[in-house]
């Protein structure tokens, strides 16, 4: 089972500045990316005891980890560390 965690996004962040780890980074990098969209939809689907805003708040981080990973896809892993800190500094997690 894969949690994300802030300790998680941290190391992930680092590692991303890493280009021997990239391969690793990218699997985990869509790991979150799908966790994120699941909540999405879950929180899209039906009426969410967390309010009006989750839905709108999960798709601003979605797209935030979409194009982190399009970033290091691209080769740029400055970009994708840096795009994955605005995740950090949007997601609420364990």
């Amino acid at each position: 089972m894969f949690i994300i965690t802030r300790k998680k996004i941290e190391s992930l962040k680092q590692r991303l500045l890493d280009p021997a780890e990239a391969g690793q980074c990218r699997q985990e990098l869509q790991k979150v990316l799908e966790i994120q969209q699941a909540l999405l939809w879950r929180a899209d689907a039906g009426t969410c005891c967390a309010g009006p805003r989750l839905p709108s708040r999960l798709f601003a981080e979605v797209q935030l980890l979409e194009a982190a990973l399009q970033a290091l896809e691209a080769g740029d892993n400055r970009k994708a560390a840096s795009l994955l800190e605005d995740f950090a500094s949007q997601a609420h997690y364990a």
